[in-house]
């Protein structure tokens, strides 16, 4: 058998630095396209830059907000852009005009922002502090249920087909069915003792 031709078989990662993309902001978040020839990267002085990674060049800048972008997220068809801040806003871009087509202001900063799998006028989004919002761009916006503010979730994100919306905190995980929300499954952290023998 041939070693060598076993072992690139088996590695994860490349074998040569591919290079890098050059900006005069600091990357805090990336995300590509579907079809992975767009990179958004939200960057710290509230700049969306979408990078054309066929050519290695700049597609687009968007002024998008006035503190870091935390969150960025493509629609299923590409044309529009989701980004959240630490400034409370989210806003949702046309990506060819560079237009904000619709911007919503929350109670907190948002840590994470996500378009629906399959519908591109719902979206999902995670405020720091308070219950993550199902928001539908038609106006109509429901918060997640939490069990007490001990139990809030601090993380939320679709499935692959956007059916379930997986929530999580430091004591579980839950499943929330995206239409009707009723809880589906939870499995919350049991804390147990541990009795030491001596």
């Amino acid at each position: 058998m041939n070693l060598e031709l076993l072992q690139s078989f088996g590695q994860s990662y490349p074998e040569e630095y591919d290079g890098s993309l050059d900006s005069v902001s600091v990357a805090v978040t990336a995300t590509f396209n579907r079809r992975g020839s767009l990179l958004a990267v939200g960057c710290n002085d509230g700049r969306i830059v979408i990078w054309d990674f066929l050519t290695r060049g700049i597609a687009k800048i968007l002024s998008a907000h006035v503190h870091p972008v935390t969150s960025v997220s493509w629609s299923r068809n590409g044309r529009k852009l989701l980004s959240g801040s630490t400034d409370w806003n989210v806003s949702v871009w046309d990506v060819l005009s560079g237009e904000c087509d619709q911007k919503y202001r929350f109670q907190s900063p948002v840590s994470k922002v996500q378009f629906h799998p399959r519908n591109n006028k719902v979206i999902l989004v995670c405020p720091m502090k308070h219950a993550p919002v199902l928001v539908k761009l038609d106006g109509q916006h429901h918060s997640l249920p939490a069990g007490g503010e001990s139990e809030q979730n601090i993380v939320a994100s679709f499935d692959r087909k956007g059916e379930y919306i997986y929530t999580g905190n430091s004591k579980g995980k839950v499943v929330w069915h995206c239409e009707i929300f009723l809880l589906c499954w939870s499995l919350m952290q049991r804390l147990t003792k541990y009795v030491t023998l001596m």
